[in-house]
C-alpha cells in the first residue's frame, strides 16, 4: 500500500516541501486530526492530479478507520467512482453501509440505491425501501421522494397511498422535483388525496418550472386539453417549445404510472 509520506514526496517533488499549500492541513492530519484528514482529502480531490487523488483516498480511509461516518461516505463515493483507486462497487457499498449504520443520511440514501439497482450488493426491494425510509427520516428530500414512491407502488413495503402523499409533500416543500411529480400523479388519480385536476396540473407546473422536461410536456398537454387549467393553445405551444429546448435533467422520475386522461 502507498503511504501518505510517499505520496506527499511525489506531490512536492517538483517544487520542494516548502511550496506545499496544504502543509499546515497535512501536518494536522498526520497528528491525527480527523477534520484535517477530511479537509486535506477534499482539497486533493479538487485538483487534477491523480497522485493527489490517491493520497486523498488514503486520508479518507484513515479517517474512516477512526469511526468518522462522513469520511466513510466520502470514501465510498471515491471507490464507487474509481477516483484515486480502482472502482469497486462492492467495497463502496460496504463503506456506505458502515456510514449508514452510523447515522449518515446521505450514505443511507446511496445504500438504498445500491440495493434498488443491485450495485455491489444483491438487489433487494425490501432492504432498499428500509434504507430509503431511514434516509427520509434523516431529512434528505430525495430519500423522502423515493420512500414515497416505495409506499405508492408497494415496492419493498406495504402500499400506503396517503403516507406516500404525506412524504411527497415534505420533499416538495424542500424543492424535490420527483416529489412534485408524485403529487401531480396522486392528484390526477385520486390516490392518497382527493381527485383534483387543478392541483395535479399545479404540481406538474411547479416541476416544469424547476426544470423537468417530462413535466414541461405534461403541462403543455394539460393546456392543450384543458386538464386542470383553461384550454390555452398558446400556452401549450410555449411549454412544448420549452420542453424541446430543455437539457435532459438526468433526474429519476420513473416508477410512477401517469394517470392522465386519454
Amino acid at each position: 500500500m502507498i503511504t501518505a509520506a510517499c505520496l506527499t514526496l511525489s506531490v512536492c517533488a517538483s517544487g520542494g516541501p516548502d511550496v506545499d499549500p496544504m502543509a499546515d492541513t497535512r501536518e494536522a492530519a498526520e497528528a491525527g486530526d480527523v477534520s484535517a484528514m477530511k479537509g486535506l482529502a477534499s482539497n486533493l480531490l479538487d485538483t487534477e492530479d491523480e497522485t493527489g487523488w490517491e493520497e486523498a483516498v488514503w486520508w479518507l480511509d484513515a479517517a474512516a478507520a477512526q469511526g468518522d461516518a462522513d469520511a466513510a461516505h466520502r470514501l465510498a463515493c471515491a471507490v464507487f467512482a474509481g477516483r484515486g483507486t480502482a472502482p469497486d462497487r462492492a467495497e463502496a457499498a460496504a463503506w456506505w453501509r458502515i456510514a449508514a449504520e452510523a447515522g449518515h443520511s446521505d450514505a443511507m440514501y446511496d445504500l438504498a440505491v445500491c440495493y434498488r439497482d443491485g450495485l455491489g450488493v444483491t438487489r433487494s426491494e425490501t432492504r432498499s425501501s428500509i434504507w430509503f425510509r431511514r434516509a427520509a427520516e434523516g431529512g434528505r428530500p430525495a430519500a423522502m421522494a423515493a420512500w414515497g414512491r416505495c409506499l405508492f407502488n408497494g415496492t419493498g413495503t406495504m402500499r400506503d397511498d396517503a403516507e406516500a402523499v404525506a412524504w411527497w409533500h415534505k420533499a416538495a416543500r424542500r424543492g424535490d422535483v420527483d416529489a412534485m411529480i408524485g403529487l401531480a400523479v396522486a392528484g390526477a388519480s385520486g390516490r392518497g388525496t382527493p381527485l383534483d385536476p387543478e392541483a395535479s396540473t399545479m404540481w406538474w407546473r411547479r416541476a416544469a418550472e424547476a426544470g423537468s422536461p417530462v413535466a414541461m410536456v405534461v403541462v403543455a398537454g394539460a393546456y392543450e386539453m384543458g386538464f386542470g387549467v383553461p384550454q390555452d393553445f398558446e400556452a401549450a405551444d410555449l411549454w412544448y417549445r420549452r420542453a424541446r429546448s430543455a437539457e435532459p435533467s438526468g433526474q429519476v422520475v420513473g416508477g410512477l404510472v401517469l394517470a392522465l386522461p386519454d
